[in-house]
């Protein structure tokens, strides 16, 4: 049975973390470098994506210096801060991210998602935290902001 997003955003917690994060490109022949990032952030957030492209790593700025590689890097963006959902999360929640994003949107920020099982995670503009964290918070108290 599939859950309400505005009902399970009012059982959502949210994590910062606390590291500045960046979102780079790679080739797909240098996907050793994509895993060495995996394996070495085992206390940060760390995500890979792989597209008909190559990789897409949003990893922290400290385990991208010592076991990255810039001169790999095709793009590179950032600061960024990644924001977690920290509660539970039922997989059947249809519109979920939506439902954060349209607001934040409407404001013209941005808070591009990642999904996981457990959790969702939204990575943005360094700068731009607090104003999305006030979104994600009021949706948290069960203040719905409509775009």
């Amino acid at each position: 049975m599939a859950h309400d997003p505005i009902e399970t955003w009012k059982t959502m917690k949210i994590r910062v973390w606390p590291e500045d994060y960046f979102l780079i490109d790679i080739a797909h022949d240098k996907v050793g470098h994509a895993m060495d990032c995996i394996r070495h952030s085992s206390s940060r957030f760390c995500s890979v994506t792989r597209d008909k492209f190559g990789f897409s790593l949003v990893v922290d700025g400290e385990t991208w210096s010592r076991f990255g590689d810039p001169g790999i890097e095709r793009t590179k963006f950032g600061p960024l801060k990644v924001i977690s959902t920290d509660s539970e999360l039922p997989f059947d929640v249809p519109g979920f991210i939506r439902t954060a994003i349209t607001p934040v949107n409407a404001k013209g920020l941005k808070a591009a998602p990642i999904c996981g099982l457990q959790s969702d995670h939204f990575f943005t503009g360094a700068g731009e935290i607090d104003q999305v964290l006030e979104i994600f918070n009021a949706f948290s108290a069960g203040e719905r902001e409509d775009a």
